[in-house]
């Protein structure tokens, strides 16, 4: 009877070890791990939610969207990330589905932004979800494109990612600078997913430089105005 007994625990264990490959952390240190990586922070509520008050540098993914495992997919799997919600359950749940899809480090905002706002933290109210600029592109448009220009910047992005929210006013300025020197593309990757697959592009934002048509360099994930701008210099050379 024992060993019976024994071998259930055990069974119960390792089920429930499996089940949850995710970390559930207290607001203190959803913050001290949030301010100290350079993970992504993950908003699982509404869009309307979300307006009324969220932490800051957050991305907007709805867990009730229907495309919400595709989007996910779209952040960087090597990222720690940081979910939340309101109360903590809907983010339980989208940190299993994170962990499912592959991403290895998650920690869930234990009692949500209900613990948050217990443990005296603010929320930002800057509220206004961005719009896609709806832009579509042809693979002829694209191809005519990269034709016609000898330097082309493709910045891959969405408009629910907070890295790319980020990365949109030094995108902005280097479109000023390099006015008739690089030709600088706007691709959100929701109006244009045959074309992200085209370029083999698997996460946002994702940033490609071709030259005389051709893929000359990649890089994935948010990066720092000198840098881009060095990568640029490159192939004006």
């Amino acid at each position: 009877m024992k060993l019976i007994i024994s071998i259930s625990v055990i069974i119960l264990f390792v089920t429930n070890a499996f089940s949850q490959t995710f970390e559930n952390v207290d607001a203190i240190k959803f913050k001290q791990l949030s301010d100290a990586g350079d993970g992504i922070i993950l908003d699982v509520r509404t869009s309307d939610e979300y307006s009324r008050g969220h932490i800051a540098n957050s991305t907007l993914i709805d867990l009730s969207d229907k495309n919400f495992n595709t989007k996910i997919n779209l952040m960087q799997k090597s990222k720690p990330i940081y979910v939340y919600c309101l109360s903590g359950s809907r983010s339980a749940y989208a940190a299993k589905e994170l962990s499912k899809n592959g991403f290895n480090k998650v920690y869930n905002l234990q009692s949500g932004l209900m613990g948050w706002n217990r443990a005296g933290y603010s929320l930002v109210t800057d509220g206004v979800i961005a719009k896609s600029n709806k832009v579509s592109y042809t693979y002829d448009s694209i191809n005519k494109i990269l034709k016609t220009n000898k330097v082309v910047l493709a910045d891959f992005s969405a408009t629910w990612c907070a890295p790319c929210k980020k990365m949109l006013p030094i995108v902005e300025k280097i479109k000023g600078e390099y006015k008739n020197k690089v030709e600088i593309l706007n691709i959100d990757i929701e109006s244009n997913s045959d074309i992200a697959k085209k370029f083999n592009v698997l996460s946002v934002p994702t940033f490609i430089i071709f030259k005389n048509g051709k893929n000359v360099w990649q890089q994935s994930g948010a990066i720092s105005e000198d840098d881009l701008k060095k990568a640029l210099k490159t192939q004006l050379k």
